[in-house]
């Protein structure tokens, strides 16, 4: 192997691991808005929880139909 293919090997695995480990951040992040959502379920109607909870949802679905563009988690039950 060249040592120009080892150089792009080696820097096409880097960016897997970075990208890998990036999903793996945001994945849990999603979880932790998940969980805060949950928390708010049944606050009450006007509330600064409320709102809180209506801007979690916009976030946690943006967040959604960007990382499982087809509306499931490749591999899962949905």
């Amino acid at each position: 192997m060249s040592a120009a293919a080892k150089k792009t090997t080696a820097s096409t695995a880097y960016l897997i691991d970075a990208v890998s480990h990036l999903a793996d951040v945001t994945d849990r992040m999603h979880g932790l808005l998940m969980e805060r959502a949950d928390a708010l379920m049944g606050c009450l109607e006007g509330s600064a929880e409320e709102a809180e909870l209506a801007m979690l949802t916009d976030i946690i679905e943006a967040y959604e139909r960007q990382r499982w563009p087809d509306g499931r988690i490749p591999g899962g039950k949905g």
